[in-house]
């Protein structure tokens, strides 16, 4: 029952309580400059009253717990802004590094090698009998072809660099989800919701872990049964029940207490590009390299794609293929005008298909329609053409058939003098080279062949200018690299005859074609082609660039909302501070004031 004593326990739970929350605002600005740090309040309750007949009197204050104010909702968007931002920053980085490669201004780069290589021929055209213009032809061409190899050497050096990063960023998201199922274990053992008993630091703790996680990689964290803090703060949730952080569309890398970590490897790619697994219960691994977005390694992946199993290709490799598809359809254009210069004999490079193999689904981009094999005298003149068509069954086999076939090339009912009668043409499955080869060489009779629309001399190689079949193995032609001179500027072969020196320099008015796909072509020309390749290098950069200033102006906002909830603020403390030092001086008082009356009544007994 109610008593002096009794006021005096009301008193000394003011005290108590008054003195907790001095404590518990000491506290908040110790840890004010940590941007994680929840800002802490005491819950208080009037403790449970003395019932009486005719009136309760209450016994003083219950200090129920500590709480931190922290909107869960809130936080969410803040990680989610901050993955987005984080995406990117990191690929405009990568991709302002890869636009470096690409320093097509006045004098500078391949663009302007381009221009350099095309008026080295238009010199050969004007002086075809000098020899000097063909050397600094060579020299062109080589300059063209290194600036080209070290392009995409940097490209492919930037790629497999990125795709390092991606391993330590994989290896940290493993290090940071193995700290959150630690801290999970360490709640379920410390907290007790009955009570509301919380452990907020281990809390805040975990939220600065959840968030430099989503920085790394795209997540989602799913809590159960969050309870409102409205009795604390209106915009405030906080406290769960169950944990579960998942990556990748669903694959869930902590759960609870549980961590299942990520797995990388590169040894299912000859370049050394990494691919990402998850593992799960079963230890089997699951490829998630495609489902992997958001963050840093969202991006780097973005970046870095190969395509494993048609999958997603990155920004990098496509600019890889694209200067492939670019350094292609210049060597096959090229070698197709080139194959025009009569020789004495034709041969292709080595091949890798067969003699019955259908053209048109060989890995050669050889198209439906025909080309004109030309034969001239000794005085250049052109004595006979053969036409010969490709359609989608013809094969190789069926090509040196019908070159070989006795028909009447020049219309003329004449089996004597046509093409059969003075070349034959051959392929075989061991050396798998095209050759057309006369059969009586002391004649000087001279062979060419001029495409028209089956891109066959092209494709194949036939007498070439230039070897190789993409940006990373083209070369010039061993021979015109040990001695230029031998570069054949004409069409037949007769003094000043300088026709595939025009048909070079038409090149960069003309379009070719360009396969980034076996099933999609393109026709420009050349120098636009290029121009194309690194202007999607340039337009990926600015696109980037712009998206990733509205992210960081969202990030900046939804990081505003979020520290104007959780963050400490020191004038709200101080004020706090001065209010809580006032409520301890009051009960200090009132324990003064009993504890006179206790002397008094001690008086009056005596």
């Amino acid at each position: 029952m109610g008593g002096i004593l009794s006021s005096l326990n009301t008193s000394q739970t003011g005290l108590n309580a008054h003195q907790l929350m001095v404590d518990v605002t000491g506290n908040n600005i110790a840890n004010a400059s940590d941007e994680f740090y929840s800002r802490q309040r005491v819950i208080v309750s009037p403790e449970k009253p003395l019932y009486f007949q005719k009136y309760n009197l209450g016994r003083g204050v219950d200090i129920e717990t500590i709480q931190r104010i922290h909107d869960e909702f809130t936080f969410s968007r803040y990680r989610k802004a901050a993955s987005d931002a984080e995406f990117y920053d990191t690929e405009f980085d990568t991709l302002r590094e890869a636009s470096a490669f690409f320093p097509e201004v006045d004098g500078v780069g391949i663009y302007n090698d381009l221009e350099n290589y095309f008026n080295a021929w238009k010199d050969v055209e004007k002086n075809p009998s000098d020899p000097s213009q063909k050397q600094v032809l060579a020299q062109n061409i080589q300059t063209l072809i290194t600036n080209i190899k070290d392009t995409r050497r940097r490209l492919f050096d930037l790629q497999i660099k990125q795709s390092e990063e991606l391993k330590v960023t994989i290896e940290e998201i493993n290090s940071i989800a193995k700290q959150i199922a630690e801290i999970n274990g360490k709640l379920a053992q410390m907290e007790d919701s009955r009570e509301l008993k919380q452990a907020n630091e281990l809390r805040d703790r975990r939220d600065e872990l959840e968030f430099n996680l989503s920085k790394l990689i795209g997540s989602n964290v799913f809590k159960d049964k969050l309870k409102s803090q409205a009795r604390l703060n209106s915009d405030s949730a906080d406290f769960d029940y169950g944990y579960t952080l998942n990556i990748a569309g669903g694959f869930n890398i902590v759960d609870g207490s549980i961590h299942h970590p990520l797995v990388i490897d590169n040894e299912d790619n000859q370049d050394g590009l990494y691919s990402v697994y998850f593992q799960g219960y079963d230890f089997k691994k699951v490829d998630i390299t495609d489902k992997i977005s958001g963050g840093k390694s969202g991006a780097l992946l973005d970046l870095v794609s190969y395509g494993k199993n048609g999958g997603k290709i990155g920004k990098l490799q496509e600019y890889i293929n694209d200067l492939d598809t670019f350094a292609l359809g210049f060597i096959e254009a090229t070698n197709s005008v080139y194959a025009q210069s009569a020789t004495t004999e034709l041969k292709s490079q080595v091949l890798t298909i067969n003699s019955q193999d259908v053209l048109s689904d060989s890995v050669y981009n050889i198209k439906n329609g025909s080309f004109d094999v030309i034969v001239y005298d000794t005085k250049g003149n052109e004595i006979l053409r053969k036409a010969v068509n490709i359609d989608g069954i013809t094969t190789m086999e069926d090509v040196i058939n019908y070159l070989n076939k006795n028909t009447d090339d020049n219309n003329d009912n004449n089996p004597l003098n046509d093409f059969d009668d003075y070349f034959r043409a051959y392929y075989d499955d061991e050396a798998k080279q095209f050759m057309i080869l006369p059969k009586d060489s002391s004649m000087g009779l001279n062979v060419s062949i001029e495409d028209k629309g089956s891109n066959f001399v092209g494709a194949i190689g036939v007498n070439r200018l230039l070897y190789g079949n993409n940006a990373q193995n083209m070369e010039l032609n061993t021979m015109y690299a040990k001695d230029p001179t031998l570069i054949r500027q004409h069409k037949a072969p007769v003094s000043g005859n300088f026709d595939i020196a025009t048909m070079m320099l038409d090149l960069q008015y003309k379009d070719s074609e360009f396969f980034p796909t076996r099933s999609k072509k393109q026709e420009m020309t050349i120098p636009k082609y290029f121009q194309f390749v690194t202007g999607k290098v340039a337009n990926d950069t600015n696109d980037v660039k712009i998206l990733g200033d509205t992210k960081q102006s969202v990030l900046a906002a939804v990081k505003k909302e979020y520290l104007g909830i959780s963050q400490v603020s020191i004038d709200e403390e101080m004020i706090n501070l001065i209010k809580f030092q006032s409520g301890y001086a009051a009960n200090a008082k009132v324990i003064t004031t009993i504890d006179r009356m206790i002397d008094t009544l001690l008086t009056i007994k005596q």
